[in-house]
């Protein structure tokens, strides 16, 4: 028996203390509840687990405290006798606190979406003291096209329970799926955040009809239409408590050289004058503006030496178009400037007081395709280097793949949920300073050949990751696009790379992986173990990979 002690009734932690009781339940282990605002006695061989956040337990009398200093989203697990205290920095990392706390002390794992993994049963000796801080302050998700609630709410239950603090959705998919996904969100005080490419939505909210580029001249001129948006976006701010930031983007369209300079001065204008009306209408909501070469326009990436950096709103820092096979420090011109760009932004950005975070696109099916490259041992590096530049926050894209006019039944049934999902594990477990090795062995604990499929992920990343050097040459096409390619010079190396994904895979027997397709749905995941998934992965790249190899050669 355990008794669970928490000090007051905010609802994540009423939300905590339900999932620790169950969690318990569920290793064989009763419990009882005992509210209290000062720390009541409890039997002295009782085992007692005590939830409080970092400035409830400074406050208490009478305790033998332990000095704890934590960062946002940190928290402390103290051993002391037969008293546990999981403190939390807020209400939502006492949360996280008592995950972690049954991830190492009962053997919980959460690796994938929908599973709840026991492993062992049996506690482990508890050690005195031990702090957990995540490496980046803002962690999670973007999440532009994904019109299923069902897969949000299981996001955001995997995501928080491995220490992801945000979400972000374009205005129109959030007013699709809010009704659906708020509470998921609120329960565990978990953030939102609104924006992306959602002019148009904004302008069809207060009836008036544009189209792309009239959009970027809003940003320029119409001021009293400004206006107007501002106060839809304030409106829509005040709907619901977990909104906490706005991160408003620019048509996805380039803008000209000419025109390149005035527009970013103009757009981060707009931002600091939504930020003026949130704040004075009294509400705590964050502000920022996107740097992103969008249409690959360099002028709306690299700042010009008259585009002044804000005191008032954040940066959100997205560089389309990255060759995942190289890092950041990379000296490929493309990435150099890209690189240049962010630490000119992100210098300016400490020095106003504010905050960069970074855009990446490790679970996006656009960029990296249906050829998806495992990008473990990228990531790791990516995360180490931002971090060594002081970068605020890292959030990773999810988008679903690109299916196109004539698109196979197979096609159709590519398991994109459950592919995108290792590299966004990767990135979440490296984002609180998780070491990549132990991750992985995480990752691949369930195989029954865990180091050959450890072995596999990782020489994949090798082999597809390259595919990502052609995304600036062939843009707006990417290699799996054959029949968009009007010109390009670099036809026998694409070539070479198909051939090299088909051939990698000959050893493979997939004999059992068509067997199960006519029965497999990309909704029907967890009716297959983990190899079978890895399979089906595996079977789809191959496939893609031949089929593409064909189209080429045959334009």
């Amino acid at each position: 028996m355990c008794l669970i002690t928490y000090f007051d009734e905010q609802e994540t932690i009423l939300f905590a203390v339900g999932e620790i009781r169950r969690l318990l339940r569920k290793a064989g282990i009763e419990s009882t509840l005992q509210y209290n605002e000062k720390l009541k006695e409890s039997a002295q061989d009782e085992k007692r687990i005590l939830l409080v956040t970092r400035k409830q337990y400074e406050a208490l009398l009478n305790v033998d405290k332990v000095a704890i200093n934590l960062k946002l989203d940190g928290f402390a697990i103290v051993k002391q006798g037969s008293n546990t205290w999981i403190i939390g920095e807020e209400p939502r990392s006492v949360l996280y606190g008592i995950y972690k706390y049954c991830e190492i002390y009962m053997g919980y794992r959460w690796i994938h979406l929908n599973q709840e993994e026991l492993v062992h049963a049996s506690l482990k000796e508890e050690v005195v003291l031990s702090i957990f801080e995540p490496s980046f302050q803002r962690r999670g998700n973007i999440i532009e096209t994904i019109d299923d609630p069902m897969f949000i709410n299981s996001l955001i239950d995997w995501g928080v329970k491995n220490g992801h603090n945000e979400y972000f959705f374009t205005f129109f998919l959030w007013e699709k799926v809010k009704a659906y996904v708020a509470p998921t969100l609120q329960k565990r005080g978990v953030k939102v955040t609104l924006g992306g490419h959602s002019l148009q939505f904004l302008l069809n909210e207060i009836e008036i009809k544009s189209d792309k580029q009239e959009n970027l001249q809003f940003i320029t001129k119409d001021k009293a239409i400004q206006e107007q948006v501002i106060q839809k976006i304030a409106d829509i701010c005040k709907e619901n408590e977990v909104i906490s930031r706005i991160s408003l983007w620019p048509e996805d369209v380039g803008i000209g050289e000419k025109n390149g300079r005035d527009f970013m001065s103009s757009y981060i204008l707009f931002t600091e004058n939504l930020n003026k009306l949130l704040k004075s209408s009294g509400q705590s909501v964050e502000v920022e503006h996107i740097v992103y070469n969008a249409g690959l326009s360099w002028n709306m990436l690299e700042r010009g030496n008259d585009t002044n950096v804000s005191s008032d709103v954040d940066i959100l820092f997205a560089y389309w178009g990255r060759n995942y096979a190289d890092s950041i420090k990379s000296q490929e011109i493309n990435q150099q400037r890209a690189t240049h760009a962010l630490k000119d932004w992100n210098a300016q950005v400490i020095q106003n007081g504010r905050n960069l975070t970074v855009l990446e696109y490790y679970s996006d099916h656009f960029m990296l395709s249906e050829l998806f490259p495992p990008l473990a041992r990228r990531i790791d590096e990516d995360l180490k280097d931002y971090q060594q530049q002081n970068i605020t926050g890292m959030l990773n894209l999810i988008v679903p793949p690109h299916l196109k006019e004539h698109s196979s039944e197979m096609d159709k049934r590519y398991p994109w949920k459950w592919v995108q999902h290792f590299n966004n594990y990767i990135y979440t477990k490296l984002a609180w300073g998780e070491e990549l090795e132990r991750a992985l062995d995480l990752y691949f604990q369930s195989y029954q050949d865990p180091k050959k499929f450890k072995r596999t992920f990782l020489l994949l990343e090798e082999i597809i990751a390259p595919y990502t050097q052609w995304n600036i040459p062939l843009f707006p096409a990417r290699v799996v696009d054959p029949e968009k390619v009007t010109n390009i010079v670099e036809v026998q190396e694409i070539l070479n790379y198909l051939q090299k994904i088909g051939q990698f895979f000959d050893e493979w027997d997939f004999t059992e992986v068509e067997t199960l397709l006519p029965i497999y749905s990309k909704n029907n995941n967890q009716s297959y173990n983990s190899e079978e998934m890895s399979k089906f992965y595996f079977y789809y790249v191959k496939t893609i990979a031949e089929k593409t190899l064909q189209e080429w050669l045959d334009k």
